[in-house]
């Protein structure tokens, strides 16, 4: 990533480039679940299509009183909607593209770095609950999840749609 920004989606003009010190998009680690069949002669992880909780993350120099004016709101609120954009070169000779992901989710946790003095205080916020993240990198999804839509997408493709068809939804 050349350059990074964290801010509410619903006030674009929100945004923590002046303070942004890193961000870190969600690992996305499908559910497995170990089996040892009776004859076996070997464990065998086997692969979900649900994924880990979400975990994504970001730093500022110096605290956001903003988020810890509306630190721990719960999910469905407005302002719990993240975007963490970016500003990424895929090849070295080519233009950077876009990476934008949307994220709805509780900043549950807030931790100052240590600091002196002569230092910039360092404040880390991460993300609990996450409901809702959307991956579009160049203009084009990569991944999307819903936990209230029962939807999971890996470039377009709908990882639940037969489960949908098989419960009726």
């Amino acid at each position: 990533m050349e350059a990074i920004d964290v801010r509410r989606a619903t006030q674009p003009d929100s945004s923590r480039r002046r303070i942004i010190k890193s961000m870190a998009l969600p690992a996305l680690t499908r559910v497995t679940a170990e089996m040892m069949t009776g004859g076996s002669i070997a464990k065998i992880n086997l692969s979900y299509p649900q994924i880990e909780a979400l975990e994504p993350k970001f730093a500022t120099h110096g605290p956001d009183l903003d988020v810890l004016e509306n630190f721990g709101l719960v999910p469905g609120n407005p302002l719990d909607r993240w975007v963490f954009a970016g500003s990424m070169r895929i090849r070295r000779a080519q233009a950077p593209v876009s990476v934008r992901a949307i994220i709805e989710g509780v900043v549950n946790g807030w931790e100052p770095d240590e600091n002196s003095p002569t230092e910039l205080m360092g404040c880390n916020h991460t993300f609990a609950e996450v409901t809702h993240y959307e991956l579009v990198i160049d203009g084009k999804e990569k991944f999307y999840f819903d936990d209230d839509e029962n939807e999971a997408r890996s470039n377009g493709v709908s990882w639940f749609a037969a489960t949908r068809r098989a419960l009726g939804i």
